[in-house]
């Protein structure tokens, strides 16, 4: 999953995320010897993750909704006690790349606010749709309600790098394009209130609706913490086939012919680049940035596992 992240060109949820998760594996956070199991109550599914990584609970609860949704146009499936789910899109590419609708949300701990509060207020909220089409690559609609995802902000820290003005806020509540003071402050929601109210809309749906405790923070006093465990989400999963027959396939060819006409040049229907970006890895190879090599070859030699030979180096 990992790896497939920075095939697609999302480098934000990539490799880059794995020494947090190791991290997070050895002081207990998360579970390696986990295993998700499932309840049904018709078409209404339960995951208890049990402190699984979010890649092994988000494609377990992926297959059981696909293969629920056989026989039943609709699944939905509350996931529990999971870790972070990393690029949701990912998830519901899967189900878009076995005939289904997917619509997946996770609410997370706070970290995005708007100009003039005293500290974060929710999270980023993402969430992330997929739909197989008969002309081109699944659509697949992967976003959260910050400016920017708080992975790029990471990045840039990591790198040593300022971040564009108007991503964040410092501790203070004063804007900032320092990573470091960006991660201890707040994000900016995308649209103002709008982006905040996608974030309410999530925080009904996928926590208030799940019954497990609001947490108040992302950071604990002294530390920055990303990809944290124990969180719920929430997944919707349709059968078109069984919705709407073969009508769905010929909708879904007409409005993205439309759409792109209509957009010209530069009309892209979302999921194609990260489709043609990962064909192209197919044949040279995932590209990392040289700050994540260096961080993968030094968690190697820690953990006694020898880095692989890159291509080209």
């Amino acid at each position: 999953m990992l790896v497939r992240s920075d095939a697609r060109g999302f480098a934000t949820h990539g490799l880059t995320r794995l020494q947090s998760y190791v991290e997070k594996l050895g002081t207990g956070e998360m579970t390696a010897a986990a295993r998700p199991e499932e309840e049904w109550q018709g078409t209404f599914g339960r995951i208890r993750a049990h402190g699984a990584l979010g890649q092994i609970a988000g494609p377990f609860a992926i297959d059981r909704a696909v293969a629920a949704t056989a026989d039943e146009p609709f699944a939905i499936l509350r996931i529990e006690d999971t870790g972070h789910l990393g690029a949701l899109g990912l998830h519901v590419l899967r189900a878009a790349e076995a005939g289904r609708v997917a619509l997946l949300l996770q609410p997370t701990p706070p970290v995005v606010a708007l100009p003039g509060a005293k500290g974060p207020m929710l999270g980023n909220s993402p969430l992330a749709m997929a739909a197989p089409r008969p002309n081109g690559p699944p659509v697949v609609v992967d976003i959260a309600c910050s400016v920017a995802a708080r992975g790029n902000i990471l990045l840039a820290a990591r790198a040593g790098r300022p971040i564009p003005a108007g991503w964040a806020v410092a501790e203070a509540g004063a804007p900032t394009t320092d990573a470091e003071a960006a991660l201890r402050g707040a994000l900016l929601p995308f649209g103002g209130t709008k982006g905040m109210m996608l974030s309410v809309i999530v925080e009904v749906l996928a926590g208030s609706l799940s019954g497990r405790a609001f947490e108040s923070a992302l950071n604990r006093p002294g530390e920055v913490r990303h990809g944290v465990g124990h969180l719920s989400a929430l997944l919707l999963v349709a059968n078109p086939t069984l919705l709407a027959g073969a009508a769905y396939g010929e909708h879904m060819r007409q409005w993205t012919e439309h759409y792109k006409a209509a957009g010209g040049r530069l009309a892209r229907i979302p999921g194609e680049r990260a489709a043609a970006a990962e064909a192209a890895a197919e044949a040279l190879g995932a590209p990392l940035d040289g700050s994540v090599i260096a961080e993968l070859v030094a968690l190697g030699v820690r953990l006694g596992l020898s880095f692989p030979q890159l291509i080209g180096g």
